[in-house]
């Protein structure tokens, strides 16, 4: 495997670098095998994950991949969509009752807690919440655990859920960045190093949530990752989003935690090396398209359809929607796999996520 890029080299990864398994599946985030147990009988009709162990432990290897075939294969069943959420505040209990509600829904797969623009307020990073204010990192750490605690108390046991710690690369609400001092108010004076300080928020995070499930007996998995909404319209100038990225990359030094690309690949702003740097050329890095609306969709076939040409394929994990605002979930999956199967042979996509207020 190729050392991580430096921040200063813009050279894309070398062809065959990237497998699936290198990004969710080589290791476990506490270090261990994965571990099923018995359930003793409880007296609620609903059981959570937390199970008591009443037999050996048994170590499972899972191997969870995205299916490639040829395109006359045909595609698999759409999997179920969760619930990410523009978070307007870090209030706990907030946070805690949607962590409660993925519970009870059964939720797996990944969702998106989108925190705001990256800020910085004196010596202390953190964001600009969708309701204008700023909340520190410290306080979006103990933010996504509420979230966490709440889904660990309700959810089914043995469930897996990644949930991304999110941020974005504009200005502000309308505002695009446009160069690399955009004027923004509390705007990083480094967004490499705010990008290195996402990456030990979510580092934290996944730590106190490894620690919370082993002391509470909980056999669900959760795992902390990092994601972006970068889109190219919210900063033209592009040094910023690849300075985040790259600083979160050399922060974490390897594959994990992922760093969620749940952007678009509008045309007009970057070059096509550009976007595919953004969406696929840092070790981390996962795709998971901005589909609000149809038009969006060909804007990912030509990149997917670009990386191709240059020996490269860019695998989608997922379709982000933004209904009742933009496309259903149905609509946003269906013609973004129509769209990308014939050029990538990918025949699912592993995630579906819903984002609102």
């Amino acid at each position: 495997m190729p050392d991580l890029m430096s921040s200063t080299s813009r050279q894309q990864l070398p062809e065959g670098s990237f497998r699936v398994r290198d990004r969710f599946c080589s290791r476990q985030r506490d270090g261990g095998p994965r571990r099923t147990g018995t359930s003793t009988t409880v007296s609620s009709p609903r059981a959570t994950g937390r199970m008591a162990v009443v037999g050996p432990l048994l170590a499972v290897a899972l191997a969870v991949g995205i299916p490639f075939s040829s395109p006359e294969a045909g595609a698999a069943a759409m999997p179920a969509t969760t619930t990410s959420h523009y978070e307007g505040s870090v209030n706990s209990a907030t946070l805690h009752a949607q962590g409660r509600a993925a519970g009870w829904a059964g939720t797996r797969g990944l969702v998106i807690l989108d925190f705001g623009r990256p800020a910085v307020s004196g010596s202390t990073s953190g964001t600009m919440d969708f309701n204008g204010s700023f909340v520190s990192l410290d306080s979006i750490v103990a933010a996504t655990m509420s979230y966490i605690q709440g889904y660990f108390a309700s959810a089914p046991p043995s469930l897996r859920l990644d949930v991304a710690i999110g941020t974005n690369n504009s200005c502000g609400t309308g505002q695009p960045c446009g160069g690399t001092v955009c004027g923004c108010k509390f705007e990083p004076p480094s967004f490499a190093a705010w990008g290195a300080r996402q990456a030990a928020a979510v580092e934290q995070a996944q730590s106190e949530a490894t620690s919370l499930r082993s002391r509470s007996g909980f056999t669900d998995v959760v795992t902390v990752v990092a994601g972006d909404d970068a889109e190219p319209a919210f900063d033209p100038g592009y040094q910023n989003t690849y300075d985040l990225l790259a600083g979160y990359a050399n922060a974490v030094g390897g594959f994990q935690p992922a760093m969620i690309d749940f952007g678009s690949a509008e045309r007009g702003f970057w070059s096509s090396d550009q976007l595919l740097q953004i969406a696929d050329g840092f070790r981390p890095n996962v795709a998971v398209p901005e589909i609000y609306f149809h038009s969006q969709v060909s804007s990912w076939a030509s990149l997917a359809s670009y990386a191709k040409a240059r020996g490269r394929a860019l695998t989608v994990f997922g379709v982000l929607t933004n209904t009742p605002n933009g496309g259903s979930p149905q609509a946003g999956y269906s013609s973004l796999l129509d769209a990308i199967q014939p050029i990538t042979g990918q025949t699912a996509i592993r995630w579906t996520s819903n984002i609102s207020r």
